[in-house]
């Protein structure tokens, strides 16, 4: 009579086919866990980022606007220079600072968020990947 503690593996394609979807479905279960802690870390980090960059964007604007509004009364007043020529020099200027700020947005935003998860999706994809082939240039061991 067989011992009922020990539970031997089931036989047969059907058990087989079963086991492979379970160990697939755990599979998919774990990559998803992974994506989505990685997604709420992301989440709370580009959010105290855009809330920070927000308010430093509204200080700025204030005291750019001041900033603007002084320079071109102290040089219509010094100079005696008509205002639609420092309207063309702040156009000029802030026209170059846009391309700058673009370019450098460009750059920095061009890195991966999800390198966890990538790197496990490429370790993944290589191994379910067949082995070369065998070739007189390239023989098996």
């Amino acid at each position: 009579m067989p011992d009922p503690t020990q539970t031997e593996a089931p036989r047969g394609l059907s058990a087989e086919a079963l086991r492979l979807l379970g160990s697939l479905t755990r599979h998919l279960q774990a990559l998803a866990g992974l994506a989505g802690l990685e997604g709420r870390e992301a989440a709370g980090l580009y959010l105290r980022g855009a809330l920070a960059l927000g308010v430093s964007l509204l200080f700025l604007a204030f005291g750019y606007v001041f900033t603007l509004v002084f320079v071109a009364l102290a040089l219509e007043r010094f100079l005696h220079l008509d205002w639609i020529w420092i309207a063309l020099a702040y156009a000029v200027i802030h026209l170059l600072g846009t391309l700058l700020g673009v370019l450098y947005a460009r750059s920095r935003f061009t890195t991966p968020v999800f390198r966890a998860t990538a790197e496990e999706i490429r370790r993944d994809v290589a191994a379910l990947r067949p082995p070369a082939p065998a070739s007189p240039a390239n023989p098996v061991p």
